[in-house]
């Protein structure tokens, strides 16, 4: 059984090179100016034809009817004419009379004379048609050659500037294609390890610039985005340990009593219960606390106003229960942003105040416009808090005194969760603690895109 010969593998000389973006750029570039070349070429060409047919004699055009007449009145011919035309008059006058030998001889010398004369212009004639026909050949013939000469010199001229066009054109497509070739290797360095680097691409603010400037966006919201996963795992295992071990704790006292009865284990399955619940809400504001610190993602118009308005009916009850006077001086004070965000950051300044504050206190809200700016603010009585405390409050996890930690006080994240919010939100936050106790505590959100705040 005969054996196929072996396929021989392609050379790699034989390979036709790869279609990148820069080798197609060139390639239109290459084809757009070779088409405009013939373009002209061939609006010159018939622009040069056009031009060149008006100034070449034609020959049925010159020897009409007119201009014969003309050139016969000019040559011997037309003179020797009159001359035979009145002999030819003297011999029909003679015929009926018997003419003398002088008169015979006259005449002959005459009409030999005419006949010279005839023919005479009749060479002259036809040197003078012949010469014209010469001419009109020659400029015909040189028409032809300098239009071939025009044709065949364009030509060759429009294939060497197409080479130089073409080269031209590599070199401005990969001018063009610079900033792509960053893009393309930083973004290949960068992964969740260094999502701290950036593109950081210069020059005019073109589409390019914008695509980086985009990448280099997207980038800070993925390092934002794991950098809050990381510390939710870091908080959430830190926070969660402490009552999962609890759990465990009670189940496992309640399995090695064997006296444990029934209401034994009611009041175990309630504890549990009860620190569940204190494990969900920590779970909620970690969540929270995420959201915010990964950024936002879209915007709707927010009036500080209402949502104030709704997070004071909702702690009316508590407020009451603690004596606690609240005075509102609200005002219209639009922003752009996360609604469920902003809610939860006006609903935790809120709490918080509430929550530490001291039987009898007051409790004071603002909203508002300020030079451009919207604001919130809220000032509550309150524990005494050293100045340098201020800025620990804002760190997960602290409280204003970490020793009588007791879960009415919450877990911490409160302040936090206010802060991660406003930072994903443009906004600043100015705290200081009150002379008699307490803290006020300012938000100021920055205008939108336009400058303006809706239409109130």
């Amino acid at each position: 059984m005969s054996q196929s010969p072996p396929r021989l593998a392609p050379r790699k000389w034989l390979r036709l090179p790869r279609r990148t973006a820069r080798l197609r750029l060139t390639m239109l570039f290459g084809g757009l100016f070779l088409l405009s070349g013939v373009a002209l070429v061939g609006a010159t060409y018939a622009l040069f034809e056009r031009v060149t047919a008006f100034k070449t004699p034609q020959l049925p055009k010159i020897l009409h009817a007119a201009a014969l007449k003309g050139l016969l009145a000019q040559s011997p011919l037309g003179q020797t004419l009159p001359k035979l035309n009145y002999v030819n008059s003297l011999l029909t006058k003679d015929q009926s009379k018997l003419l003398g030998p002088a008169a015979l001889v006259r005449n002959a010398k005459e009409l030999t004379a005419v006949e010279h004369g005839l023919t005479q212009a009749v060479v002259q004639l036809t040197r003078a048609v012949h010469q014209l026909a010469k001419t009109s050949a020659i400029e015909a013939a040189q028409r032809a050659s300098d239009s071939h000469r025009l044709l065949v010199t364009s030509g060759i001229a429009l294939a060497i500037v197409t080479v130089l066009a073409a080269v031209a054109g590599w070199f401005i497509a990969g001018r063009m294609l610079r900033p792509i070739r960053t893009i393309t290797r930083t973004a290949r360095q960068i992964s969740s390890t260094n999502l701290h680097e950036r593109l950081a691409l210069e020059g005019p603010q073109d589409e390019l610039r914008e695509l980086g400037d985009t990448l280099d966006d997207l980038f800070g919201r993925l390092d934002a985005s794991f950098e809050a996963q990381r510390n939710f795992v870091a908080n959430a295992s830190h926070e969660l340990r402490t009552p999962l071990t609890f759990e465990r704790t009670l189940l496992q006292v309640a399995l090695d009593n064997p006296d444990t009865t029934i209401d034994g284990w009611q009041s175990t399955a309630r504890e549990v219960l009860a620190t569940s619940r204190e494990q969900a809400r920590l779970i909620e504001a970690l969540l929270t606390l995420a959201s915010g610190e990964s950024g936002v993602d879209g915007q709707q118009q927010i009036d500080l106003e209402a949502v104030v308005a709704t997070s004071l009916r909702d702690l009316r009850v508590e407020a009451d229960r603690m004596g606690i006077r609240i005075k509102a001086t609200t005002a219209h004070a639009p922003i752009e942003g996360d609604a469920l965000l902003i809610e939860r950051l006006v609903a935790n300044l809120l709490n918080n105040a509430v929550r530490h504050n001291v039987t009898g206190g007051y409790l004071e809200v603002m909203t508002g416009v300020e030079e451009g700016d919207a604001f919130l603010s809220v000032s509550n009585s309150g524990p005494l808090i050293p100045p340098d405390e201020v800025e620990r409050l804002f760190q997960p996890f602290q409280r204003i005194d970490p020793r009588r930690a007791h879960p009415r006080d919450g877990h911490g994240l409160g302040l936090s969760i206010v802060r991660a919010i406003a930072i994903a939100h443009h906004a600043t936050i100015d705290a200081h603690p009150m002379v008699g106790g307490g803290l006020e505590l300012k938000v100021s959100f920055p205008p939108s895109l336009d400058g303006r705040y809706g239409t109130g």
